[in-house]
């Protein structure tokens, strides 16, 4: 018979993810999420990460309701960054009495060693809250087969290579009697569907399949008997070192309850040593509680004042404004220099304006005086005109 391999050990990250699903499994955690999870959906990372993470989120929020019994006690908001919903799970974990060895910032990948720890952990609280209880298997008796020998072997294989040979033989009788019955149905029938495949490539495929299609019943039997007598052996291996192991925890165990009644009796030593020291602390402790709400107290007070502070000097901002631009206003000589220029302005305009009425008073007198004088021409020849006629 063939010897198979023993399989390599697997990582501790698959050990732990797959004792987590079956946890899972413990728990019907398929009656509340649709896609089941694998083996190894947190051991590796995913093609998509985004949802690789919320399937982590998800499993976290339930095994922390399913703890706590209150499915409100640790939620996720749709809306938060991964850092703060790794944040928020740390804090749960931690009120979980986990001791996390790793930073938060290793749960943001949603695969590796960190959420295989944290699955696992989960899922034991979970099964703990709900009382489950592992119980022992139960094996059957098994079936030791017959050893056979090497006579044995060789009419084992005789009896093969003949019951070969055997279907063989049936298997052309079958072919034969089958091609007979084609040819009668073709007979009665002339239109019933024919079989197209070669009955020498069908044996061909047959003989070639055949020896993988068997099962060996021995390495089955006797792969569980190997197992049964290491289990035989290791139960030897525990009754052997259980004496000795269970003196050594007993001595342990009275040397840790003797360490601990001295500490208990050292701890009543220190409390009432130092009775007088933890009444002062209570004390100075009271003055500084009552001196810290005096300070809050003045600090609030401190802002209102500051706060009217700066309103009142808003407004004498704004008074010194006001009084400043009327300060400037009256002592401001600009008007009256603008009102000088402008009667400076209407004297010479005044003036031209007399010189322009002399000017137009001497024209006039002028014209009024030659005109007087042609008048009087005019009238001294028109006497002598009529002098000269009389």
């Amino acid at each position: 018979p063939r010897q198979t391999e023993a399989p390599a050990p697997l990582s501790p990250v698959f050990a732990m993810n797959e004792d987590a699903l079956d946890k899972l499994k413990l728990l019907n955690y398929e009656a509340t999420f649709p896609r089941p999870l694998t083996r190894s959906h947190f051991a590796l990372p995913a093609s998509n990460a985004s949802l690789q993470f919320q399937d982590f989120i998800d499993i976290v929020v339930y095994l922390i309701g399913r703890i706590k019994r209150d499915a409100d006690f640790f939620k996720i908001d749709k809306y938060d960054d991964p850092n703060t919903s790794v944040n928020k799970m740390m804090l749960a974990l931690r009120s979980l009495d986990y001791e996390s060895e790793f930073p938060a910032a290793k749960l943001k990948a949603a695969h590796g060693e960190a959420v295989c720890s944290v699955l696992d952990f989960l899922t034991t609280k979970a099964l703990d809250s709900d009382r489950f209880v592992f119980k022992m298997p139960k094996h059957n008796d098994p079936i030791e087969p017959e050893e056979m020998d090497a006579d044995d072997d060789a009419m084992a294989d005789d009896d093969e290579i003949e019951d070969e040979v055997e279907i063989k033989d049936e298997d052309d009788t079958m072919f034969q009697d089958a091609n007979d019955e084609n040819e009668f149905f073709s007979k009665e029938n002339h239109q019933i569907i024919e079989s197209n495949v070669d009955p020498i490539e069908w044996k061909t495929e047959l003989e070639r399949v055949g020896p993988r299609l068997r099962t060996n019943n021995n390495a089955v039997g006797k792969e569980w008997r190997s197992h049964i007598n290491q289990t035989i052996k290791h139960s030897e291996q525990i009754s052997t070192d259980l004496p000795t192991t269970e003196s050594t925890l007993k001595t342990i165990n009275n040397q840790l309850s003797s360490a601990v009644e001295k500490m208990k009796t050292k701890e009543k030593y220190l409390q009432t040593s130092f009775s007088h020291l933890t009444n002062e602390y209570q004390s100075v402790k009271a003055e500084l509680s009552e001196i810290e709400e005096k300070h809050s107290s003045s600090n609030e007070s401190v802002g209102n004042l500051t706060n009217e502070l700066s309103t009142i000097a808003e407004q004498l901002a704004e008074v010194k404004g006001t009084m400043d631009s009327r300060g400037s206003s009256m002592t401001d000589t600009s008007p009256l220099v603008n009102i000088k220029a402008a009667l400076q302005d209407i004297k010479v305009e005044i003036n031209n304006f007399e010189l322009r009425i002399g000017v137009v008073g001497q024209s006039l007198l002028s014209q009024q005086t030659s005109s007087t004088t042609n008048d009087i021409q005019v009238e001294a020849g028109d006497d002598d005109m009529d002098e000269e006629f009389e």
